[in-house]
């Protein structure tokens, strides 16, 4: 319960943020939780995963577009926090059983929609193929098309 407020509380934290300060202000708050030896392992290392996934997204984007990076940023940073609050919200309601297909409609999505098609698989799946993680998901996202499939996914139910 006390994850689901901290992560609805991060949420609106984020989404009233201005324009540009949403993407780093997303950042420093990963990383401040990642970092924060007094919470659970498990919402550190989900903290970490944001962290680096919008770091990539930021190097990358920068890398492509760098005159239209920073407004398109601030879209896919407040889309992995929406994605990362409902993943942490069906694995709450979800029964033992149906854990693993929370995870695994999840890791979908965010493999159904890469954003920069890099050819790195070893680092954008890194989560993918690595045991320990819960964030089972591609670094390579566009958050906003994977956490639209996610909403319609899960709306529907």
């Amino acid at each position: 319960m006390r994850r689901i407020i901290f992560s609805i509380a991060l949420l609106f934290a984020v989404t009233f943020a201005t324009a540009q300060e949403a993407y780093y202000d997303a950042i420093r708050m990963a990383r401040e939780t990642a970092e924060d030896t007094s919470k659970p392992l498990e919402e550190r290392k989900i903290a970490r995963f944001k962290q680096i996934a919008l770091e990539y997204l930021g190097t990358q984007s920068y890398k492509l577009t760098p005159d239209s990076a920073a407004s398109v940023l601030d879209y896919q940073a407040l889309a992995l926090y929406k994605f990362i609050n409902a993943f942490t919200y069906q694995l709450t309601i979800a029964n033992k059983k149906s854990r693993q297909g929370v995870i695994d409609t999840f890791k979908q999505a965010s493999l159904n929609h890469p954003r920069f098609n890099d050819p790195n698989k070893e680092y954008v799946l890194a989560y993918i193929t690595n045991e320990g993680y819960l964030t089972k998901f591609s670094l390579d996202t566009d958050w906003v098309m994977a956490y639209e499939e996610i909403e319609r996914k899960y709306s529907s139910n």
